[in-house]
């Protein structure tokens, strides 16, 4: 129960047939499977990134406060200097900078 048996797969087959005609059939194939080779290339293209930053780190990685990127304050993920958001925590960066400001002036 709940796996997809023969019978419903040639169901599924069928409306596919019918939904899509016989002439679209090898175009939605070609597309599909150019999907699918566009995410494997996508994944291994990153797969390589991360395996050679890993290994040793470069320069700018070493300094993630320059003139194009900053550092969140609350998960110190390297984020561009126009971003708003972090990627990776999801906080805003905005508020962050104001309220370490609001905080830095009412100390003074």
């Amino acid at each position: 129960m709940g796996a997809l048996e023969p019978p419903h797969l040639i169901i599924i087959l069928i409306l596919v047939l019918v939904i899509f005609g016989p002439g679209k059939l090898p175009q939605l194939g070609k597309a599909i499977g150019d999907g699918i080779r566009e995410l494997k290339h996508a994944t291994n293209e990153e797969n390589a990134s991360t395996q050679g930053s890993s290994g040793s780190p470069s320069p700018t990685a070493a300094s993630p406060t320059s003139e194009t990127t900053r550092s969140c304050p609350h998960c110190k993920a390297v984020m561009p200097v126009s971003a708003r958001f972090c990627g990776t925590c999801g906080r805003s960066l905005e508020t962050a900078a104001s309220t370490s400001s609001n905080t830095r002036s009412s100390v003074l």
